[in-house]
């Protein structure tokens, strides 16, 4: 059974987590995977995209043209995961490809008309489908939440460069800090407003109301 999210800060505040499910990775891990989840069953429900075929043709909506590279990395795809999405949205007649006008050996996609048409309709339902899942916090919780996941991105980012270089046989820096002193001086407040007992209540609760939409 899910934790209630009072529980849940309860047992984390001011303590370090005791199990792997306290682990704030867990958490956000549990997030994603039951928000893909629901988008991916709305997607194909409403228009026929797999959650993939809309990553890629949301990352052309906003930024095309981009190579097959650049896509993949935005869209955190496996090139070849890419490659076969889009040969598939070609064959749709979704995405074109055109050789690059300074330099002949790149290949950019984009969308067609048809593409475009698509990605109108599917953001705007996206959008909806976004709000709802934000739909307990208040604008001030969304704020906070927009401002943590920036700074957690941030840190993820530099601790997977850190062990990027120790996977190299680089030196780095393991000095632990201590969890519990860590937890208990935000939940005491600096003045930045951001607790991570709050945030780590608000991950549960978007949590549990994305394992209950119903794919909404």
């Amino acid at each position: 059974m899910e934790p209630s999210p009072m529980s849940a800060t309860k047992r984390s505040s001011g303590a370090a987590p005791r199990i792997i499910t306290d682990l704030l990775s867990s958490r956000l891990h549990n997030l994603a995977g039951l928000s893909a989840a629901s988008a991916s069953l709305r997607v194909q429900r409403k228009f026929g995209l797999t959650l993939l075929e809309w990553r890629s043709i949301g990352m052309l909506g906003a930024h095309a043209p981009l190579s097959l590279k650049e896509l993949a990395r935005r869209a955190a795809l496996d090139k070849s995961y890419a490659s076969r999405t889009v040969s598939t949205l070609i064959e749709r007649g979704l995405i074109v490809s055109e050789r690059s006008d300074t330099d002949a050996r790149a290949v950019l996609l984009s969308l067609t008309k048809a593409g475009d048409v698509l990605y109108r309709q599917v953001i705007i339902d996206a959008n909806v489908r976004n709000e709802r899942l934000l739909s307990p916090l208040s604008p001030e919780q969304r704020k906070q939440l927009m401002e943590m996941l920036s700074m957690l991105t941030a840190s993820a980012r530099q601790v997977l460069d850190e062990e990027r270089r120790a996977a190299a046989g680089e030196p780095i820096d393991e000095t632990e800090s201590p969890a519990p002193a860590v937890d208990a001086a935000m939940e005491q407040g600096d003045g930045t407003g951001l607790d991570l007992a709050e945030i780590r209540s608000l991950v549960s609760r978007l949590n549990r109301l994305v394992g209950g939409s119903g794919g909404a």
